[in-house]
């Protein structure tokens, strides 16, 4: 694993990203809580040296200051009372102290630390950190009351100690966890950057893998095997095609060229030379037709082919096409059964240029085979079924097997591998893609007793 790679990569970067915000984050939350608890504390010790002050003041107003010397050196001796220190100096000059100086308490209302006195005995060898409260009673006893609030500061620095390695452990989960996803998915990627390098190569049935961190990841490496799958079957149908123009080009051209060169020995037999031109120029109309159906083909497929869409009978034009076919067949020895007249039941809309085309590729697909077993049976019909047009051509020939139906819808795809019938495997194809233009389909299916049964299958005009 490369470890420049892991540092490049988004996970990684998104860990930075996200351990920075939180450190932000968590240090202005720090500062606000700081804020928020020495405000909270230091109300909380004022109220308690307010609360003391008015004991004190009422306990001088009733029992003088003497007495109020007296119940603190009591409390001293015993040990009480030392959550809090007091300075009292009563108009004779008497006075109590129990760690809280005159320097401390030399204004009148909250005073701020003693300065360089030093802490009473309970606090050896510590700066003491007080809040002081000092007033005069009425009887003019000076009182002083004083909180050491160092606990509070320990407190405040301990606060800010665990909000500042609590905030680099997390910092420091955050970016293993970083390293540990960026490992792990450049090595899932890895797996894929593996095989899309053996498709490049040409092995084009490789798929993905599932990348494995979540559906959205999974969803993406199906898709992209949907994307290699169809552009397999494009390569497919690419050298399908290639191989279909080389096929049905190479016969043409090759009878096209040993005519020209048999002009060269006819002479002056103006009959022969004629037949041989004839025969050239329908050699090169074969291939100019081969052509003009697979740029059709290509445009309807794509959408843009040249149509307009109109309301159409589609049994008046099913029998206008028999009617021109019906020679022909007959002249094949054939006979063709016509199921279809003009019906307003029977309207569509679409292109009647491109169903004519269809439909005679149809009726040429089943001239060129049918007459399997005997004379040619050619059926035209046209018949409602639900909401659908259906326009069925069927014949008496070999038919086609289940399992390769699918395949003759593709270009240049025909079962006579030796392509001794005439045709180019583009009829199917075209009829498909002019039904599926109209927004309908095509079907194939068996003939009763044999033949093959081919429908188009169109939506109704509403």
């Amino acid at each position: 694993m490369n470890l420049r790679a892991l540092w490049s990569t988004a996970s990684l970067r998104f860990a930075l990203l996200f351990a920075a915000l939180f450190g932000l984050g968590g240090a202005a939350m720090v500062t606000i809580v700081d804020f928020g608890f020495v405000r909270f504390a230091e109300a909380e010790v004022r109220e308690g040296l307010q609360h003391q002050m008015a004991i004190m003041r009422t306990d001088v107003a009733g029992m003088g200051g003497d007495h109020v010397v007296e119940m603190l050196e009591s409390q001293a001796r015993n040990r009480d009372g030392r959550r809090y220190l007091f300075l009292v100096i009563t108009p004779d000059g008497r006075t109590f102290s129990n760690g809280l100086t005159r320097a401390a308490a030399n204004a009148e209302g909250f005073r701020r630390n003693i300065g360089d006195k030093p802490r009473a005995a309970r606090w050896p060898d510590q700066k003491p950190n007080m809040l002081v409260l000092s007033q005069t009673a009425n009887d003019g006893t000076f009182l002083a009351i004083g909180r050491d609030t160092q606990h509070l500061e320990e407190l405040r620095g301990g606060m800010r100690s665990f909000a500042l390695w609590s905030g680099l452990g997390l910092i420091t989960l955050a970016l293993t966890a970083g390293l540990a996803i960026g490992w792990l998915f450049l090595r899932r990627l890895e797996g894929v950057n593996n095989t899309v390098e053996r498709i490049i190569s040409g092995h084009t049935a490789e798929r993905l893998p599932a990348i494995g961190f979540g559906r959205e990841f999974d969803d993406l490496a199906r898709n992209l095997n949907r994307m290699l799958a169809r552009q397999e079957a494009a390569m497919e149908a690419l050298k399908t095609v290639s191989e279909g123009i080389a096929h049905d080009l190479r016969t043409p051209l090759g009878r096209l060229r040993n005519r020209l060169e048999d002009l060269e020995q006819v002479g002056d037999d103006p009959a022969r030379r004629q037949a041989e031109i004839d025969a050239a120029v329908l050699d090169i109309t074969r291939i100019t037709e081969l052509f003009e159906a697979l740029l059709t083909l290509s445009q309807v497929e794509g959408g843009r082919a040249a149509a307009q869409p109109v309301p159409l009978d589609a049994g008046a034009l099913a029998a206008s096409l028999g009617e021109i076919y019906r020679p022909v067949i007959e002249d094949a020895g054939g006979t063709l059964a016509l199921d279809a007249s003009a019906d307003a039941g029977l309207r569509i809309t679409g292109d009647a240029a491109l169903l004519t085309q269809a439909l005679a590729n149809l009726l040429d697909n089943a001239l060129n085979h049918a007459g399997a077993a005997g004379a040619p049976a050619i059926a035209l019909r046209v018949q409602r079924r639900g909401d659908d047009i259906v326009l069925t051509v069927a014949d008496n020939g070999p038919g086609i097997p289940a399992e390769e139906r699918e395949k003759v819808l593709r270009r240049f795809y025909r079962m006579d591998r030796s392509r001794t019938r005439p045709g180019s495997g583009l009829g199917l194809p075209m009829a498909a893609a002019v039904a599926r233009w109209h927004g309908g389909d095509i079907a194939l299916g068996d003939r009763d007793g044999s033949g093959l049964v081919v429908e188009l299958i169109l939506p109704a005009a509403e």
